[in-house]
């Protein structure tokens, strides 16, 4: 019996599902929904290095934002901001960039974060909770 759909991998608890197109951050987040899911909120280490690796170390959205009040960033999908991963300087809102992605591990990144502007192209990755069966 598996806990996650078709097309869904699981990890620690939570399913995940890879979307190989780019979308802008709040459309990207609008087809994990479609989904029942969001994009992915990050709270460990572990958890960061799997799902940019989901993506071969391209750069993906991560659920994180701080659209509503700048300088406070929150998860989509309404979990606690206890893990963070940013590159050096960020995040620096250059632009007014109020939405995340992952660097990857290309070009000597090391799956770290960086703000970004939330209509830029990303590919993504949605997360939700187990199936229940």
């Amino acid at each position: 019996m598996d806990v996650c759909q078709d097309d869904w991998t699981y990890f620690k608890g939570y399913c995940y599902r890879k979307v190989s197109s780019c979308d802008s951050w709040s459309s990207s987040q609008g087809t994990c929904a479609t989904l029942g899911a969001s994009l992915p909120s990050i709270h460990s280490q572990e958890e960061n290095v799997y799902v940019q690796s989901l993506h071969g170390g391209e750069h993906s959205w991560l659920g994180l934002s701080d659209i509503k009040t700048e300088g406070t960033f929150l998860w989509s999908d309404g979990t606690p901001f206890d893990f963070h991963y940013w590159a050096k300087q960020q995040p620096n809102n250059f632009k007014n960039e109020d939405c995340v992605h992952t660097l990857g591990f290309l070009q000597g990144y090391k799956y770290e974060w960086n703000d970004v502007n939330c209509t830029d192209c990303h590919r993504f990755t949605c997360k939700k909770g187990k199936a229940r069966t």
